[in-house]
């Protein structure tokens, strides 16, 4: 399965795409395909995860999620540090 066009994303567009594919990893591609700014390639990086069967497309959407909220929520953390230093 490759997986370099989700990697690519940034942890806001990977959690997006990891959350359609977990609500309905058929139509995820469609879902994505309508976001205004960047939906051609949120659809082509959720086309990956539907090549793969559900089982294993279901793990690895929910470890996507996790790694990608992760990041945002070290982020936020790095900003509210940022401004109490302020």
């Amino acid at each position: 399965m490759k997986l370099e066009k989700f990697r690519s994303l940034s942890a806001h567009q990977r959690a997006m795409v990891a959350i359609a594919v977990l609500l309905d990893g058929h139509e995820a591609e469609l879902y994505l395909d309508n976001d205004a700014l960047a939906g051609e390639e949120l659809a082509k990086a959720a086309k990956d995860f539907v090549a793969a069967s559900p089982e294993f497309r279901n793990i690895l959407a929910g470890d996507a999620l996790r790694r990608a909220l992760e990041e945002l929520q070290s982020r936020t953390a790095d900003v509210k540090d940022e401004r109490l230093q302020e």
